[in-house]
């Protein structure tokens, strides 16, 4: 576990984009090789409500046109220290490119999450990744759902939503938007306040081949911590 998060906080202090809140592409790039890392860190004006902070390391590869396929674990710290939370193993299919035919990729993510933390289940999603680019915007949205799975799991499926809309400044730096949300429960639908919705600016950019994004993101539901803090670095070649 102290390994984990060493090598997580190492990649972050020398420059290695990890799933840590984030928004993914549908593209899929044949031979690509990915190391990602990042952490997020949630805080609430509500003392009664603990910090949250969540370290991610991924590595990656793409061994056809169409399909990804990545590893990625995680910590967990709330109080003490940081715990090893889950295992996960990725799967990304692309089966539309962007091209003067089709206005947008799109590619289906299927998710299996082991989880480690006693009292915690195991999880699997299946979610919807759909991009589109312009010379000015560079959009992404996600949808997904998810359910428990094992002795320790809740029946009900789960909905995500996730979108980002990135400005083009250059083709290094690209101020965004970003939204996301977790409706909870889709068999016992909870209000909008009882729900999780999270919005604000996120930073992309790149040098050379290492890519960063770091932003901060404000809950507008009372149900999600109030304020977001991310960073993330990846290296690919």
């Amino acid at each position: 576990m102290k390994f984990l998060v060493f090598l997580s906080a190492f990649l972050v202090s020398w420059p290695a984009v990890a799933s840590v809140l984030s928004v993914s592409s549908p593209d899929v790039k044949q031979g690509e090789w990915s190391v990602e890392t990042g952490m997020s860190w949630e805080m609430d004006d509500d003392s009664e409500k603990d910090d949250v902070r969540e370290y991610a390391f991924e590595i990656g590869y793409s061994p056809t046109y169409f399909w990804n396929t990545a590893f990625e674990f995680s910590a967990e710290q709330q109080e003490g220290n940081a715990e090893y939370a889950v295992t996960a193993w990725k799967n990304t299919l692309q089966f539309v490119k962007q091209n003067s035919e089709s206005p947008l990729s799109a590619g289906l993510r299927l998710q299996y999450e082991k989880a480690h933390i006693d009292g915690d289940a195991d999880e699997i999603t299946a979610r919807l990744l759909l991009r589109h680019q312009n010379k000015i915007l560079d959009t992404r949205f996600n949808i997904g759902v998810e359910r428990e799975i094992g002795s320790d799991a809740e029946s009900d499926l789960a909905g995500d939503v996730r979108a980002s809309v990135r400005y083009k400044w250059s083709d290094d730096f690209k101020p965004s938007i970003d939204y996301l949300g977790d409706t909870g429960s889709l068999h016992n639908l909870q209000g909008f306040e009882n729900q999780d919705h999270r919005i604000g600016p996120v930073l992309y950019g790149s040098f050379d081949d290492i890519s960063y994004e770091a932003g901060y993101l404000t809950g507008f539901s009372n149900k999600a911590f109030d304020h977001t803090f991310k960073i993330a670095f990846g290296l690919s070649f």
